[in-house]
């Protein structure tokens, strides 16, 4: 018999509902859990600005692993461990790609940032929201031109003076308007060593350090914590999960999961919208 003492889910295609929030049934269980004294955390590769409203609105105080593992933040949202992305690396991943004609947001210590014009940015934008809301390009573009993704963006007119800045990078993401544009960009990092390429869906890319990827900060985390692996469930559904299962033998795909994904986890629980977390939860409760 184990005790389960932490439970790490992926936000979106797992936590996060088709309305994208979490629902009452998974902050239910998630609860529940907490009451017996299993921790919870969210493990995402959204930035941490992204997640702290949906931590607020839902009451949850809990641990969060972000950008895909290039911080991990406390109950308070400090960060206890970062992994950012040599500035060497940074500056060979962005002249590769602007050299196949497209670009990169830049997840920074100092905000985000771009090479791209304001047009590029806000095509990006919209890409990125039609994907998460399945909505028309052209319905994303209007929301996209007042959302923070958007207006919160800086502009890079001079690279040098970007890296010989106190910058630090954490992670690049771009959402394209294409699956043959994600695998263009995906094959000219290829031969890049010390970065992880990956991706919450088919027409987004997620770069970071190699070292920074869910599984392993997570490991490293739970092991200053004193907690051993198989004392951990997680939760996810796509490409940029695929550490976890790798690094933690009880492991719950969600239904609506990539087949990759599928194919290592130990469990398939309910879909996303359909309150697997809360489903897979209780199984562990139960059992």
């Amino acid at each position: 018999m184990f005790m389960i003492k932490l439970i790490a889910s992926d936000m979106d295609g797992t936590l996060l509902g088709s309305d994208h929030k979490i629902s009452k049934e998974n902050l239910k269980a998630i609860k529940m859990a907490e009451e017996k004294g299993i921790d919870f955390a969210i493990v995402t590769g959204r930035k941490y600005e992204d997640v702290e409203p949906f931590l607020k609105e839902a009451g949850l105080k809990c641990q969060c692993v972000v950008m895909n593992g290039a911080e991990y933040r406390d109950y308070d949202g400090s960060i206890i461990e970062k992994v950012y992305i040599d500035k060497i690396k940074a500056r060979e991943v962005i002249e590769k790609v602007n050299k196949k004609g497209v670009a990169l947001q830049i997840y920074t210590n100092k905000g985000m940032w771009t090479t791209e014009t304001k047009e590029q940015a806000l095509e990006d934008t919209a890409h990125m929201l039609e994907i998460f809301m399945n909505i028309s390009f052209e319905e994303a573009l209007k929301i996209a031109v007042n959302h923070p993704e958007y207006t919160s963006l800086n502009y890079i007119s001079d690279l040098d003076e970007f890296f010989n800045s106190d910058v630090e990078i954490a992670k690049f993401v771009a959402f394209y308007d294409s699956e043959e544009t994600t695998n263009k960009v995906k094959k000219e990092l290829s031969d890049i060593e010390g970065i992880a390429v990956s991706g919450s869906f088919h027409r987004n890319i997620e770069i970071n350090n190699i070292e920074a990827q869910k599984g392993l900060i997570l490991a490293k985390v739970a092991k200053k914590l004193g907690i051993e692996k198989d004392e951990v469930i997680v939760l996810g559904d796509s490409f940029n999960d695929y550490s976890m299962f790798k690094e933690f033998p009880i492991s719950f795909a969600m239904g609506n999961a990539i087949d990759e994904i599928k194919a290592i986890a130990k469990y398939i629980t309910d879909t996303n919208y359909n309150d697997g977390v809360a489903k897979a939860i209780y199984k562990v409760i139960n059992e």
